[in-house]
């Protein structure tokens, strides 16, 4: 993961990635699940919950734990951004903003 994101400068990696025959995607997904599971009691989970001590490693790398609210907050701050800019969010179709199609 740390070799992934120095070369692609995030740690958002896709699920169906395999860095060095490894498959890193699937990896961090379910290091995800695990992350989720500290919020559940022992009888509701279903797989060991991630320690302190690595939820802090991920985040040190820029692990997003919640990857869809992340992507939504962003492009709602580009229609903010878009909004301010043109006086409506009437966005056309196949515009870009800051690299990001609307």
């Amino acid at each position: 993961l740390q070799a992934f994101q120095e070369r692609a400068g995030h740690a958002n990696v896709p699920y169906g990635h395999v860095e060095d025959g490894e498959q890193l995607g699937v990896w961090l997904g379910t290091q995800r699940t695990r992350y989720k599971a500290r919020g559940l009691s022992e009888a509701e989970r279903k797989v060991s919950a991630l320690s302190d001590e690595d939820v802090e490693r991920l985040e040190a790398l820029g692990v997003m734990w919640d990857v869809l609210t992340e992507q939504w907050e962003r492009m709602f701050g580009l229609l903010q951004a878009f909004q301010e800019r043109a006086g409506h969010a009437n966005v056309p179709y196949g515009h870009v903003e800051d690299g990001e199609q609307l």
